[in-house]
């Protein structure tokens, strides 16, 4: 039904949090969360978090990355929510880049 979509492969694979995964999953389980400002273009600085939250009886882990974009998900492992943490993270970037962020008018009146 659904295909393999390259790109978003190809993000999830370069993820980058420039954090250590071992030291993330560290102060995940000493405190319950982690979090890291990341600035990748002047000025510019995406607030990714990492928590634990109980859901149905049993800890996962919440997944926050926001830079004017948001995204948000529940991960049932501290493994999956560093990559997904990281796929946010290059996602927003290349957003940005390609489409612009979404406080900006649509792009039929800024090209019009």
């Amino acid at each position: 039904m659904f295909g393999r979509n390259k790109y978003l492969s190809s993000l999830l694979k370069k993820g980058n949090l420039n954090a250590d995964e071992n030291n993330i999953i560290s102060e995940i389980q000493e405190s319950g969360s982690w979090k890291i400002y990341l600035e990748w273009r002047m000025a510019v600085t995406t607030e990714i978090e990492i928590s634990k939250e109980k859901n149905k009886n049993e800890y996962w882990y919440r997944v926050i990355a926001k830079c004017d974009y948001e995204f948000s998900c529940l991960c049932p492992t501290i493994e999956r929510a560093v990559e997904m943490a990281g796929l946010y993270q290059e996602l927003i970037v290349n957003l940005s880049k390609q489409v612009g962020w979404p406080s900006w008018e649509s792009s039929n009146r800024r090209n019009g």
